[in-house]
């Protein structure tokens, strides 16, 4: 508690000393990927381990306060850089001792809301880390592991103060400034200092990690704020260029990180680069007119379909589980194509066939609830299986198709006209969707078109699912 005695007296000491030594959660993606390297510890180098750690800033915090926080001699050097802290500890410790730290999700498991908070505050985090470290090399800065490591912690002090705010009645209000967090943590000074507010006298690099962080802080509320050409300025007098080039280097940064960051960190600030500076406009104030017949309102129906197989796409995109992209796509048939009955047959472990395994409008007595078909011998499904196609199958080609379906297919699903289309994850066949619209309308080529576009949707997103990814 050494360090708390030379904050300053306008420091909130409480605070502080509350998240001296308390321990901080990680993100359970941290855990997830901890897990998965731990398996291969003897084989990791170190710096594959800090790709890990740096997505995380509350891990990262946490490592470098316990490095820092130990017993040190005369000799002992400051260590700023997560690959020094596992080189130190070993790889498989560091590993070992993180894991255990809570998971902020469980941790705050009542609290959706700030743990989405949270997460905008580490994307923020991230952002404001990638853009300090590409301004940070055009000054060909010696250490960029401390411009990259400060500029990832600087939003600390605020995702502290959600925690401690949902988990513990007791905790002291409000917080502090991330350099008087880092003092009370025994972090190297260097790390403070890249935070602080820049005196007159300033070295270039502090001044020009403050106007960065500044000026990413800012364009989260849009790039046209006052205060960002000023900033903007100060970090091209620093690096002996034009504001333009500055500019350029800011808006492809934001671009980069908008298409390559995970969508449940929060919006990226490029979503207000196609927008224009200034007030929105006012509506034109009507005339006074004479009065007109009232019209009955117009109601615009919404689009299900379109809906629907919007929601099947960001499932994909935020990697959902299996079951419930399976419950999206039987939503986007169902719902928005109005499909009667809907089968998912899948390939059966250690059998060449396909067995029924989701069913949606078949009652249980139907036939159809126990398909299973052989892939022994070559029929129609079997075709469909070799790679990703798809037929309807209606009275004008029942003739040419109904020979080439397999034995005892009709009797148990029926004698309807029918979609069907194969579902592959990545370049292996998984399995079959049927559709049709039993004691419905029959099914038209625009049915049959936004069919395979939802079956080609389902089979993305079991494709990005991160079981398969790995």
């Amino acid at each position: 508690m050494e360090n708390l005695a030379q904050t300053t007296a306008k420091s909130n000491v409480a605070w502080l000393a509350y998240w001296a030594r308390r321990g901080l959660p990680i993100l359970q993606s941290s855990k997830e990927q901890l897990q998965v390297a731990l398996r291969r510890a003897d084989r990791l180098h170190p710096s594959d381990l800090a790709d890990i750690v740096l997505k995380d800033p509350l891990l990262t915090a946490q490592a470098l306060r316990y490095i820092n926080l130990r017993q040190k001699n005369s000799l002992s050097a400051d260590i700023t850089t997560i690959n020094g802290i596992a080189m130190l500890m070993g790889v498989a410790p560091f590993i070992e001792h993180f894991m255990k730290m809570p998971i902020l999700e469980d941790i705050l498991q009542a609290h959706p809301r700030s743990i989405a908070r949270i997460h905008k505050l580490i994307g923020d985090s991230r952002f404001m880390a990638k853009m300090a470290r590409e301004f940070g090399g055009e000054r060909y800065d010696a250490h960029l592991d401390e411009i990259f490591i400060s500029a990832l912690l600087s939003r600390i002090p605020e995702m502290l103060e959600l925690i401690a705010h949902d988990t513990d009645a007791a905790a002291p209000p409000g917080r502090d400034h991330a350099s008087a967090l880092f003092a009370a943590w025994s972090l190297p000074p260097t790390l403070s200092l890249l935070l602080a507010e820049p005196s007159a006298d300033a070295l270039p690099r502090q001044v020009l990690q403050h106007a960065t962080l500044r000026v990413a802080s800012l364009l989260d509320r849009g790039w046209w704020q006052a205060e960002a050409r000023g900033l903007l300025q100060q970090m091209a007098d620093v690096l002996n260029t034009s504001v333009d080039d500055v500019w350029q280097r800011t808006n492809r940064l934001m671009l980069v990180y908008a298409r390559n960051e995970p969508q449940k960190q929060g919006w990226p600030a490029a979503r207000w680069l196609p927008m224009l500076p200034g007030e929105w406009p006012l509506p034109v104030a009507a005339t006074p007119a004479v009065a007109t017949p009232v019209v009955a309102e117009i109601k615009v129906e919404k689009d299900i379909l379109a809906e629907r197989m919007q929601a099947l796409h960001l499932a994909g995109a935020q990697g959902a589980p299996a079951n419930q992209i399976m419950t999206l796509a039987v939503r986007a048939l169902a719902e928005g194509l109005g499909m009667r009955r809907i089968l998912f047959a899948l390939l059966v472990a250690g059998e060449n066939a396909i067995k029924a395994r989701f069913a949606h409008g078949i009652d249980a007595t139907d036939p159809a609830r126990q398909l299973h078909i052989k892939l022994d011998e070559p029929h129609l499904l079997t075709r469909l299986m070799l790679k990703q196609q798809s037929i309807w199958f209606n009275l004008g080609n029942a003739a040419t198709l109904a020979p080439m379906l397999p034995v005892g297919f009709r009797e148990q699903v029926g004698n309807n006209d029918f979609c069907a289309m194969s579902i592959f994850v990545g370049d292996k066949a998984v399995g079959i969707i049927y559709a049709d619209r039993q004691g419905g309308d029959s099914i038209a080529e625009t049915h049959y078109q936004h069919f395979k576009q939802i079956g080609l949707l389902t089979s993305r997103a079991l494709s990005h699912h991160p079981a398969q990814s790995r």
